[in-house]
């Protein structure tokens, strides 16, 4: 996602659309957890010091007029496009209002199209979606989909085919991972060592391990400092969706259906309830005014010798606030 300030008069217009999306016009009860959700958008993906009321509950016809820009237009719709998701019902009625945002801003973005998917329930052909598109832009260390990348989807997706394990084992790679123990304490090497190590996690190479570029998730939760706790997953990826553009709504959406919504698009626990949304939307925020996108080319291997925190400088993560601190700690989200 790209950072967003907008004007009072633009702010109005967009607050008013998303409640318009949350109450389907007016012709459904604003829920709690949609309220809280609104605030926070308000609050860190709008940048507003005060709440707005909406002046109605509409969409508004002057919008394309008042957001004139590709770029602001593109994150407009974004937001709306998670607030069908967060009743748990993505309702018919409130995906073609945010239909008509992205028809009516002439945004062609992706996340929409997914959305319609979870709303008709066709989760299979999600996933395939999401499965694809993450093979060459998450799962590859190169940005670009190799016969390994697909032969690893394979892996994971049937782990039970005898020998597949032992045929992908790749002695090399572990090598270079294990390697990283080598490098000075407090650096991003030593430190996804120690992320590996510390959780029982197979490293890449090792039997059962995540495909190489997924070793990017894993510095995600390093940089933002989100543990992997069930609550720190959901802002790990709250933080990379809003941290990366082609993935962007993939990421986002993914994680509040699986995780607020209850639905079961991947493999993975499913809950439900679990959207914290001050904590979400600051983590989608913190991501986007992150400068460097990791799923964007950028290279593991040209910043394992720079200290993590120097990286966070450098990057320009948003620092975590003490109360945020305290909440993550409390919730076992914080990383350790």
């Amino acid at each position: 996602m790209q950072v967003i300030v907008p004007t009072m008069p633009q702010a109005r217009l967009i607050v008013q659309a998303m409640h318009a999306v949350a109450t389907a016009e007016g012709t459904l009860p604003l829920l709690p957890v949609e309220a809280d959700s609104i605030l926070a958008i308000q609050r860190h993906l709008l940048h507003l010091d005060e709440p707005i009321d909406p002046p109605a509950l509409s969409l508004p016809a002057d919008l394309a007029q008042a957001i004139d820009t590709p770029t602001m237009r593109r994150e407009v719709v974004r937001i709306l496009a998670m607030l069908p998701v967060i009743d748990k019902k993505v309702l018919d009625a409130k995906v073609r209002l945010v239909e008509a945002v992205a028809e009516q801003l002439g945004v062609d973005e992706y996340g929409v199209g997914l959305l319609r998917l979870a709303e008709q329930r066709k989760f299979r052909k999600l996933a395939l979606r999401l499965m694809m598109r993450s093979v060459a832009h998450y799962w590859s260390p190169t940005g670009r989909a190799r016969l390994r990348d697909w032969l690893d989807m394979i892996r994971i997706a049937m782990p039970a085919i005898p020998g597949v394990y032992a045929m992908l084992v790749d002695r090399t790679l572990l090598a270079r991972y294990r390697g990283l123990e080598a490098r000075p304490e407090g650096t991003l090497g030593h430190s996804l060592f120690r992320f590996y190590r510390d959780r029982g996690f197979p490293m890449p190479g090792e039997p059962k391990s995540f495909p190489e570029g997924w070793s990017k998730h894993e510095v995600y939760h390093i940089i933002s400092e989100y543990e992997t706790s069930l609550q720190g997953e959901m802002l790990n990826a709250a933080f990379s969706g809003g941290n990366t553009e082609v993935l962007c709504m993939d990421l986002l959406l993914l994680t509040l259906l699986q995780f607020q919504a209850g639905f079961q698009v991947m493999p993975g626990p499913v809950l439900a309830d679990e959207l914290k949304p001050d904590a979400f939307f600051r983590a989608v925020a913190r991501g986007a005014a992150t400068e460097v996108d990791l799923l964007a080319e950028w290279d593991l291997w040209s910043a394992v010798e720079q200290p993590v925190a120097e990286l966070r400088r450098r990057y320009k993560v948003p620092a975590l606030r003490p109360e945020e601190r305290d909440w993550l700690a409390a919730n076992g989200s914080l990383l350790a």
